[in-house]
C-alpha cells in the first residue's frame, strides 16, 4: 500500500476583520462571524444551532448587524429567522437566490428538515457599505446554485459551497445547478490573488493558491465535455 505524507499548510494569521467560524448542523456547514473594529457583525450562512451562535456572539461581545447567504441550501439557512428575530437584523442574499429562500421544496428543508422559508433582501455593494464593511465585497458564483455569491475582503474569500479546500468542487447534480456556470465562477475565483485565504462552505480553510491547480483541472476536464 502506498504510504501518503500528510501535508501541513501554514496558514497566515492575520486579517483586517475578525472572522470566527462556527460548525453548525447535521452536514458541518460554516457559519462565518466577520465583524469589523466597531464589532459590527455580519452573520454569514448561519445554517442550524441557533443558540450556539447566539452564546458565540454574547462571548465575543459582537454586534450583529445583518445575515448575509452565499446561497439558499437549508443546510446554509436554518436559524436565519431564529437569529434575524432575535437581534432584529435584515436577511440579504443574491436576488437571484431570493426565491430558493422562500420555498421549502426548492431549498431541500422540506425533504430533510422541517419546512424553511426566508425572505431576504437582495445584497448589493451600497449596503455593504452602509452596514460598515466597505472593503468587503461581492463576487456572483452561480452554479452551485443559480444564485450563489462569495464575500471578499482583502485576503479572506467566504466562498460558501462553490470551491473548498484540497481541491474540492460545489455539486452540480442538484436541482437548480448548472455544471456550464460553476465552471464560469471559478474561472472568476482562478483570477484572484493568490494570498486570499479560503474559508469555504464546509471543511478547513485553505490558501488559494494552493488550490488553484486542482481548480483549473476541474475546469479544463468540464470545458472538454463540452466542445
Amino acid at each position: 500500500m502506498e504510504s501518503k505524507a500528510r501535508i501541513v499548510r501554514k496558514i497566515p494569521e492575520i486579517v483586517p476583520y475578525d472572522i470566527t467560524r462556527i460548525i453548525v448542523g447535521e452536514l458541518d456547514t460554516n457559519c462565518y462571524l466577520l465583524s469589523n473594529d466597531e464589532k459590527s457583525t455580519l452573520l454569514i450562512d448561519p445554517g442550524a444551532d441557533g443558540c450556539k451562535i447566539v452564546s458565540k456572539i454574547d462571548e465575543l461581545l459582537l454586534k450583529p448587524v445583518a445575515i448575509l447567504l452565499t446561497h439558499g441550501h437549508y443546510d446554509h439557512i436554518g436559524a436565519v429567522n431564529f437569529l434575524a428575530e432575535k437581534f432584529k437584523i435584515p436577511i440579504y442574499a443574491h436576488h437571484d437566490e431570493i426565491e430558493m429562500l422562500a420555498n421549502p421544496d426548492m431549498n431541500f428543508s422540506s425533504m430533510f428538515a422541517d419546512n424553511i422559508s426566508v425572505s431576504a433582501e437582495p445584497i448589493s455593494q451600497n449596503i455593504l457599505i452602509e452596514l460598515g464593511f466597505p472593503e468587503s465585497k461581492i463576487i456572483d458564483l452561480p452554479g452551485h446554485t443559480k444564485g450563489g455569491i462569495g464575500i471578499i475582503d482583502r485576503n479572506i474569500f467566504i466562498s460558501g459551497d462553490t470551491v473548498f479546500a484540497n481541491g474540492g468542487i460545489g455539486r452540480t447534480d442538484l436541482p437548480y445547478s448548472n455544471v456550464k456556470m460553476l465552471v464560469q465562477s471559478i474561472e472568476k475565483i482562478l483570477k484572484l490573488p493568490d494570498n486570499l485565504i479560503l474559508y469555504p462552505g464546509h471543511g478547513g480553510r485553505s490558501i488559494l493558491r494552493q488550490e488553484k491547480q486542482a481548480f483549473a483541472c476541474f475546469c479544463a476536464l468540464r470545458l472538454s465535455e463540452f466542445r
